[in-house]
């Protein structure tokens, strides 16, 4: 008995301590911007393009202070602990990031935070920090820093991620438009689908489960090693996407010959370098030969049948669209 109490407090502790290990850094101000410290991990807010205000680093000193040691280190190791003021993030050689309110150079050691992220919320700046972050954890796991580790996660991405979702990290081929906590993920390739899961893996974890168990899984076993958030650094107001099934919003012809081109515009279609599939069917059963052209469209030729009804639908590895109305026409070759 003895022994299971002890085992009982042991466990106890080390849950106590995995939903401690995050907690307030000291702020500093200095000539340059401010820096921020907890323990071993010192971070450096330095002006750029713009001055950072008291109000602007407090805000990303309250989102360090809810982020673990286990991330933030990942950071120092990979030698990413610049922070830059600029207006519109500078990535690479000075370009401007006229798209991102914040963009991560991992060859550079730096992350460009723009005005689009610190005018907004507090909240909202702890969500991009923490992606911010995770593309940086990313590349931590190929334990090389700068160029070496850009070199290998575009080429290789990261074993035991990537393939959740992506078919090829050079060609970001996806396997499915689900399992995937944001259309920013989906869209983005496999490294914002990483710093996505990160992102959602600390501030409302059982979203993340409940899009991707296997990307779940992933992020507790080898980026936060088994680290979970603790209450007071979870959102729970950041909700996940909804799973999804392919959509016809429009045909580019309602009537025509058999054998004849059919335009198909919609949603979530499989593009010609995604893995799964496209089937297109008329009349429910009849399947067509197509050729997908994008994500959004597809060329079908309709099918040698009847004239009349025949609507059609695309079914992919995600499920069944909606119907669409289409007539067949009567064959050019049919005299009666």
């Amino acid at each position: 008995m003895h022994r299971i109490l002890s085992l009982a407090l042991g466990l106890s502790l080390l849950c106590c301590a995995q939903a401690s290990a995050q907690g307030a850094g000291a702020l500093t101000q200095t000539p340059s911007g401010y820096t921020w410290t907890r323990g071993a991990v010192r971070f450096e807010l330095l002006n750029r393009k713009r001055n950072w205000s008291a109000v602007e680093a407090d805000k990303v000193r309250e989102a360090l202070d809810k982020l673990p040691d286990v991330l933030l280190e990942r950071a120092v190791r990979t030698k990413v602990t610049k922070w830059y003021r600029d207006d519109i993030p500078r990535g690479r050689l000075g370009l401007k990031q006229k798209q991102a309110s914040a963009t991560t150079v991992i060859d550079a050691g730096f992350i460009a935070c723009g005005d689009a992220m610190m005018n907004r919320s507090a909240l909202s700046v702890y969500r991009t920090v923490t992606h911010e972050l995770g593309h940086v954890a990313q590349y931590s796991l190929t334990n090389r820093t700068g160029l070496l580790a850009l070199v290998q996660v575009a080429a290789a991405g990261t074993p035991g991620f990537t393939s959740i979702s992506w078919t090829l990290a050079l060609t970001d081929g996806l396997k499915s438009h689900n399992g995937f906590v944001s259309a920013y993920a989906r869209s983005g390739g496999d490294r914002e689908d990483f710093a996505e899961s990160v992102e959602f893996y600390w501030l409302n974890p059982d979203e993340l489960r409940r899009v991707s168990p296997a990307k779940f899984q992933f992020m507790r076993d080898k980026v936060f090693l088994q680290l979970s958030s603790p209450a007071a650094s979870r959102d729970l107001t950041h909700l996940a996407l909804a799973p999804v099934v392919p959509r016809i919003r429009r045909l580019g012809d309602t009537k025509d010959d058999p054998l004849s081109l059919v335009r198909i515009y919609g949603d979530y279609f499989m593009g010609p370098l995604d893995g799964g599939y496209n089937r297109v069917h008329y009349r429910g059963t009849k399947r067509a030969l197509h050729l997908p052209i994008s994500r959004t469209t597809i060329f079908s030729w309709v099918p040698a049948m009847s004239r009349g009804s025949a609507p059609i639908t695309v079914t992919t590895q995600d499920g069944a669209s909606n119907a669409q109305a289409f007539e067949v026409a009567k064959p050019w070759w049919k005299f009666w």
